[in-house]
């Protein structure tokens, strides 16, 4: 007969049963599917990337929905939207199978190939203004991911006030494999967030340089907790998939009575002669055969975001951090090993060793 299985009337979405009527769909109490809710709804803007949406009580969602939900200039529009048009909190949430696999490695294979440097950087300047418009927003925001959240996609979650995590869920910034730097305040974060838990700036530079270096990823919440990717008692998981949405509808709620924006963090660049202990730590790597030459290049370009080097002074600002991660990603991506393992993992699926 070709009628739909699904339609909206008004907001409600019906389901068409076995003998042709339409009923309401029934979902258990405390159970949402954005992918079903989305029907009943209209975007306040969309791409080809993302989506944001308005939802009940004036709150705001965001919906990645490229492919693997990959990271483009379009789907950061849509994140520095919803930090302009908050309503009265924001959620970073999307129902497929990854929340997201990273930013779009297309876009900077372009770029290198036309030596355009500038294009990288205006690139990585959208994202950290997208990401850092979101965190100052006036209102809560909350990040429910499932699946993979990788590189990029973890860098929008480190940006959120707090996160509701699938139980299943995989977080961890990998750019290192791919010969770059976390180019969206992922290092700068995770350097913030290790000397919360360490009290020392020179500790939390080598964690975090040991985190990003080896491109760790948690393969569950507990895991991912390790690498400061997640905070235990301040961040939550949920074993179902429908429940998240839910769950951070009901974070927004306790949040917002008195919610101040969090105040910009300073930090104190840490001691420039980690730089020696580091270089032998990946000297002696590559001598065991663990490592490759480009991945101290690549160690030594994470390392240079958190320490002090000639000239510089004791602290950086969250803008100074956003331009180091920038610049030692420029650095790398001129080289002709970090073009060869962009190249062959889009072409060939792995990125080489070299």
């Amino acid at each position: 007969e070709g009628a739909e299985v699904y339609r909206a009337t008004g907001q409600t979405l019906e389901v068409r049963h076995a003998g042709g009527a339409y009923h309401p769909v029934s979902l258990p109490a405390g159970v949402m599917r954005f992918h079903m809710t989305r029907r009943t709804l209209t975007p306040i803007l969309a791409n080809d990337a993302a989506s944001l949406f308005a939802l009940d009580g004036d709150l705001r969602l965001v919906e990645f929905h490229s492919k693997a939900n990959a990271l483009t200039d379009e789907s950061m529009q849509i994140v520095a939207a919803a930090a302009e048009d908050h309503g009265a909190g924001i959620i970073i949430h999307n129902d497929a199978q990854h929340f997201s696999a990273g930013v779009d490695l297309n876009a900077f294979r372009a770029y290198i190939e036309a030596e355009n440097w500038d294009g990288i950087d205006g690139f990585l300047d959208r994202f950290q203004k997208a990401v850092c418009a979101l965190k100052y927003t006036p209102v809560p925001v909350v990040g429910a991911p499932s699946g993979l959240a990788a590189g990029g996609g973890y860098e929008v979650l480190a940006h959120c006030d707090r996160l509701v995590v699938h139980t299943n869920s995989v977080m961890g910034l990998v750019e290192a494999g791919v010969g770059v730097v976390p180019g969206g305040g992922g290092i700068k974060d995770t350097f913030f967030r290790w000397h919360d838990a360490k009290g020392s700036w020179d500790d939390a530079a080598w964690q975090t340089w040991m985190n990003i270096g080896y491109g760790a990823t948690g393969s569950s919440p507990q895991l991912s907790a390790r690498m400061m990717y997640f905070r235990d008692g301040h961040d939550e998981t949920v074993m179902n998939r429908d429940r998240l949405l839910p769950r951070a509808i009901e974070m927004i709620g306790e949040m917002r009575d008195g919610y101040k924006a969090p105040t910009p963090p300073v930090a104190h660049l840490a001691d420039g002669a980690l730089a020696a202990k580091m270089e032998d730590f990946m000297q002696q790597g590559i001598d065991r055969g663990d490592f490759f030459p480009h991945d101290k290049t690549v160690a030594m370009a994470i390392a240079s975001v958190m320490l002090r080097g000639d000239g510089d002074g004791e602290n950086a600002d969250e803008a100074e951090l956003y331009a180091r991660e920038r610049a030692a990603f420029i650095r790398l991506a001129k080289t002709a090993q970090t073009y060869e393992r962009i190249r062959t993992m889009l072409d060939d699926g792995a990125a080489v060793r070299n």
